[in-house]
């Protein structure tokens, strides 16, 4: 018995150590090369007028702080007008896309998109966990982003693997807002306020410019790299002030 359990044990051991290394027979590594996690994007689809929304809303304030999370609160406008007014119709339009690509027949709120292609009900924290957990695993490339002088910026989007076309977009987003809604204190975090195209992408390694056009009220600003066909993020990065 001893002897089954020792070699039961040698066998298991030897078996973690291959799947860790993943040498060839050749002495190739084949192994995954990352050194640290991907980059995960988080998307919240919500609206002050949403009665679900509050419990995602401030969630996303723990998610901010999460590192390696680039955490975006996009507010839709089919709800009317806030008292904020922070629906956008480019949100709308946004949400609309990814509701389109899951085959869906109707939006909700609060809905998470995370890297494009897992939706989560945005106050299902375990869930949305539980997914940012997974985008960490994906080959989402690091896009790098530096600033320069008079409000310009340099972004690198390294070689990547792309299926058709990517889009590169940017997002601007506020500072942290308090807003009293209806007797209730909530505090929308990371709120965009534009949103820019900046052109398709082929995954070829490429150093650009952007201008950003920042002010007082916001926080920093994001660069994604999303696959046109299937919404799947393959590049992403962020800047905070």
């Amino acid at each position: 018995m001893k002897i089954f359990i020792f070699v039961l044990f040698s066998l298991l051991s030897y078996t973690a150590y291959a799947q860790s290394t993943m040498v060839q027979p050749s002495g190739v590594y084949t192994g995954p090369l990352q050194t640290k996690p991907s980059p995960v994007v988080v998307e919240l689809f919500s609206s002050q007028n949403c009665p679900a929304c509050p419990p995602a809303d401030e969630y996303m304030s723990d998610l901010i702080k999460s590192k390696g999370v680039i955490a975006l609160s996009c507010h839709v406008d089919y709800f009317g007008k806030t008292s904020a007014n922070l629906g956008k119709s480019f949100c709308t339009q946004r949400q609309s896309r990814y509701i389109k690509q899951m085959g869906r027949k109707s939006h909700f709120t609060p809905q998470m998109m995370i890297n494009g292609h897992m939706s989560e009900i945005g106050y299902e924290t375990a869930n949305v966990t539980a997914a940012i957990v997974k985008g960490r695993s994906e080959r989402v490339a690091e896009i790098n982003i530096q600033p320069k002088t008079g409000g310009v910026y340099n972004f690198n989007v390294p070689t990547a693997q792309v299926n058709g076309a990517a889009e590169l977009w940017m997002a601007i987003y506020q500072r942290p807002q308090n807003i009293n809604d209806r007797g209730r204190n909530i505090t929308y975090s990371h709120v965009i306020k534009r949103f820019m195209p900046l052109g398709i992408w082929r995954g070829s390694d490429i150093d650009r410019a952007v201008y950003p056009i920042l002010d007082s009220q916001s926080a920093g600003f994001a660069i994604v790299a999303q696959e046109a066909r299937t919404g799947k993020i393959l590049a992403a990065g962020d800047y905070r002030l």
